[in-house]
């Protein structure tokens, strides 16, 4: 869950061999993520996650960190790697 709204957390710690990862938002409220730095609400580097919106990917897939942002302490999100 997002620990503390309004300030960005991560999700994923960088993992030099992750295969693949899936996030899924299953709050009510957009989540902003970013693989490049601290995620934050319209900012360069931070793509926004709908309600329900997901992302997956596998082999080649990201490697860094995944940040993530939501406004309210409490929302849930679900992610997994490999």
């Amino acid at each position: 869950t997002i620990t503390t709204g309004g300030a960005a957390q991560v999700a994923m710690a960088a993992l030099s061999t992750r295969k693949g990862y899936f996030f899924q938002n299953v709050s009510s409220e957009i989540m902003w993520g970013s693989w490049i730095g601290t995620a934050a609400p319209s900012t360069a580097g931070s793509f926004p996650i709908s309600p329900n919106g997901i992302l997956r990917n596998t082999v080649p897939c990201e490697t860094t960190a995944l940040s993530i942002y939501g406004a309210t302490t409490g929302k849930v999100f679900t992610a997994w790697e490999m």
